[in-house]
């Protein structure tokens, strides 16, 4: 780069012809201020760096020379800088020693940091050609020194002196501001003024306001300070200058300072509905540009006057409509807290509540003086507050009370368009779905759930979820009320069916389904409704024969009967009370015709509705909490009444439910009863029925295989009228067979009755099972059963269920 046969030309005059030594001496000088000239210096040609000198090399941050020349000299030019540079150069003439400058331009050193610096470019020769050179000189230290003397002159002024941006951040804190507001420079510089001076402070509204506003700030330890404020506009911002107020003005600059200071928008509006006056907090919630007032018209804002009551009336917000304003300017008079809706700029709402009052303020024509205050806030967290009310948080769905304020809307509705069906709907097995793979999963099931029924309910109804596993639909009813309650369950139905993609597995949802119907002149509460829907549902759940059932009254009647039973059964296990007792039925050995066994049964006297059968109460049991402490009740009672040091009465069989065994707490109590009453394990038989071994978990196998190692026998009850084979009862740990009484009655008229009862009893023995036939009641059911060859028997044809008393004297007997 320090060539001499390279060294450029720099000089502003044309160097007068030398002999070739001095002119060597001339290029080796010039090269000489070039390389220790304390200014960048860069040649360019066609835009590409041939030559830089040392400071070049410094300004731009870089090891050496050879890491500058060959690149392009737009490379160290901000962009912002570029296009005043590229226009600047296009002016500049073609001769050599043409120059432009100085100008400020913007630079980049090599690392992309930006330099403010004075740039002079000059046309030159180098090897020949004609290039650019560019003298480059830091305005840094200048800049400095300037600001340094400013701070000097503003430290000095008894006035605050604040400079802020255009952002209103404070970039100048003086002594003086120090002083009046107990603040240092240090914590003031680079915050907000709002922030610092405690009011709201704007410096482009203060200039709309004419460049001074009294007004109120506050010190540091929250002292009110009275100030007059006057803003002035600069290049970078602007400048403040606070000067505090000790005079004792009039009443109204008093009030106008008070304004000022207000919060709350406050804003003059003459008849013609322009606005002639508003404080800086009006510009500021109204979205005003300090330059339109006065004389912005209160209808080109998108304000919004809303019902009372309501908060959100789902109107266009972009729309306007001042008409409250307006009216009060035409007849007088005004209003107060009246709630507002305002579109601003930048698309959001507020929310603002509006008081007017018209005053005659000594004109031709009157005016009104209306302030704003900001609930956008207060009103996000009513509305809020109104959805989680009225709607489920997991499904965005409304929940019971949205669903009652519906049916209460369609209760008060006489018109034929309140006619309406409640749907109530529970999903199927929806606890094991969302015990074995996990409360999350069933979350997202019950959105998607909750999802399909919204977009399946037709126009004008809506869906809803209790809780849980429940939802209700509430759907217009057409005149023809069977049929399109049938249309509308198997729409419903169809809409659960597609498989539902979680969690790896497509599960599939059913729905048992209640429906009542809005009667005309329905006198019905909205309570009452999905109540009585409800009630439709549990009937659609004891049913495996429907998918949906409807209210009727007898259902009511039904369910408050259940109720009843359900309450004084609870009642009577808690005092042990003697309405409930046993009863037991002996089994017969056919050999010999001699008991050998016996089953025990429950019987309940009720003590105003007489004998319940069990055929009533026994389901209800197992369909509540109630089965395990019947269970408890009879297996304690028959333990205690069968346990004698003279045993004679076989083997004692007691049913246990499938929802008993499906808890290994059945275990535990069987084992301690037998522990507690001394009776012997091997004399027990625990009855099972078909469905709770076939399908049994694993928890139902453990039960039974372990009750089976203690010597405990086990039975299947009522063998034939399910659908397992002797195949899948053949890996069952089981002891006893016990043919069902629907099966036993037909044996004397099916020959294919005859045979199946054949082949039951040639396998069961083939595998060591003894089979008891149930239900025998007459002279042929008993040679038939003994001609098929079952090993005992049970019935009426041999004793009804007798007490105690009465199954001792057939023992003994």
């Amino acid at each position: 780069m320090g060539d001499d046969r390279r060294a450029p030309y720099t000089g502003t005059d044309v160097p007068p012809v030398a002999p070739e030594a001095d002119a060597a001496a001339l290029a080796e000088r010039y090269r000489l201020l070039l390389e220790f000239s304390l200014d960048a210096i860069a040649i360019h040609q066609m835009g590409t760096i041939v030559y830089v000198n040392a400071a070049a090399v410094r300004f731009a941050g870089v090891a050496d020379q050879a890491s500058l020349v060959g690149r392009k000299i737009v490379d160290f030019v901000h962009p912002d800088s570029l296009p005043a540079m590229t226009e600047r150069l296009a002016t500049l003439g073609r001769a050599v020693n043409a120059s432009i400058g100085p100008h400020e331009v913007t630079m980049l050193d090599g690392h992309g940091v930006a330099i403010d610096m004075d740039v002079t470019s000059v046309r030159t020769v180098w090897d020949g050609r004609p290039a650019h050179q560019v003298i480059l000189r830091d305005l840094a230290p200048q800049k400095a020194a300037a600001v340094l003397h400013q701070a000097a002159l503003v430290d000095h002024v008894s006035d605050a002196v604040i400079g802020v941006n255009s952002g209103n951040v404070i970039r100048v804190w003086n002594s003086a501001a120090h002083r009046m507001y107990g603040i240092a420079s240090a914590d003031a510089i680079g915050r907000p003024i709002t922030e610092v001076v405690g009011a709201d402070t704007d410096a482009d509204a203060v200039i709309a306001l004419g460049g001074t506003l009294d007004t109120v700030h506050h010190r540091a330890d929250g002292t009110p300070l009275t100030v007059r404020l006057a803003a002035t506009e600069m290049p970078d911002g602007y400048l403040l200058v606070a000067k505090k107020d000790t005079s004792q003005r009039p009443l109204y600059e008093r009030l106008g300072t008070i304004l000022a200071s207000l919060q709350e928008a406050v804003v003059l509006i003459a008849d013609s509905g322009t606005i002639e006056l508003a404080n800086p907090a009006a510009l500021r919630i109204l979205d005003l540009p300090p330059s339109s007032v006065p004389g912005v018209d209160i209808r080109s804002l998108s304000l919004r006057f809303r019902t009372a009551g309501r908060l959100d009336e789902g109107v266009d917000d972009t729309a306007t409509d001042v008409r409250p304003i307006l009216e009060a300017l035409a007849k007088g008079g005004g209003f107060s807290d009246r709630t507002v809706s305002l579109r601003r700029g930048g698309g959001t709402t507020a929310w603002l509540s509006c008081s007017c009052q018209v005053a005659d303020l000594d004109g031709p024509s009157a005016a009104a003086i209306v302030s704003f205050v900001d609930i956008t806030e207060r009103h996000l967290t009513a509305a809020r507050h109104e959805w989680d009310a009225t709607h489920d948080a997991l499904t965005g769905l409304i929940n019971r009370a949205g669903i009652l304020a519906h049916l209460d809307a369609l209760l008060g509705s006489d018109t034929s368009e309140g006619r309406s069906a409640v749907y109530f709907l529970d999903l199927d097995n929806f606890k094991i779905v969302n015990d074995s793979l996990g409360h999350s999963v069933g979350d997202v099931m019950l959105q998607i759930v909750g999802d399909r029924l919204r977009r399946s309910v037709p126009e004008g109804g809506v869906v809803g979820r209790l809780g849980g596993d429940e939802f209700v639909v509430v759907a217009p009813l057409p005149d023809v009320e069977p049929q399109a309650i049938d249309d509308e369950v198997r729409r419903l139905h169809d809409a659960l069916t597609p498989p539902i993609e979680v969690a790896g597995r497509a599960e599939r949802i059913s729905a048992s389904i209640g429906v009542a119907a809005v009667e005309p002149d329905d006198i019905r509460s909205s309570v009452d409704l999905l109540r009585d829907a409800d009630i439709a549902l549990l009937q659609a759940k004891s049913s495996d024969r429907i998918s949906y059932a409807r209210f009727t009254v007898e259902l009511r009647q039904h369910l408050q009967r259940r109720q009843i039973l359900e309450q004084d059964m609870r009642a009577a296990l808690a005092d042990n009370s003697d309405e409930l007792q046993l009863a037991y039925q002996p089994i017969y050995d056919l050999s010999t015709m001699r008991p050998v066994a016996a089953e025990v049964l429950i019987r309940w006297q009720h003590r105003t509705l007489g004998a319940v059968s069990p055929a009533e109460f026994i389901p209800l049991s197992e369909q509540t909490d109630l089965v395990d402490r019947v269970g408890e009740f009879v297996m304690r009672n028959a333990l205690t009444d069968l346990v004698r040091d003279d045993w004679m009465y076989g083997l004692l069989c007691v049913n246990v439910s499938r929802r008993e065994l499906s808890d290994t707490a059945v275990l535990t109590r069987i084992l301690d009863l037998l522990d507690t009453t001394g009776f012997p394990a091997d004399r027990l038989c625990i009855e099972v029925t078909e469905s709770a071994v076939t399908d049994a978990p694993t928890t139902t196998r453990t039960v039974l295989n372990t009750l089976r190692e203690h010597g405990i026998k086990i039975a299947i009850d009522d063998f034939g009228i399910g659908s397992s084979s002797l195949n899948q009862l053949y890996r069952l740990p089981l002891d006893i067979i016990k043919v069902a009484q629907p099966f036993v009655a037909d044996l004397g008229e099916s020959d294919h009755a005859r045979a199946i009862m054949s082949g039951i009893v040639g396998m069961a023995h083939a595998t060591g099972l003894t089979v008891i036939a149930e239900g025998v009641e007459t002279t042929d059911q008993l040679a038939t059963v003994v001609d098929l060859g079952c090993d005992q028997a049970q019935g009426y044809y041999f004793c009804r269920p007798s007490p105690i008393e009465t199954l001792t004297e057939i023992y003994r007997g």
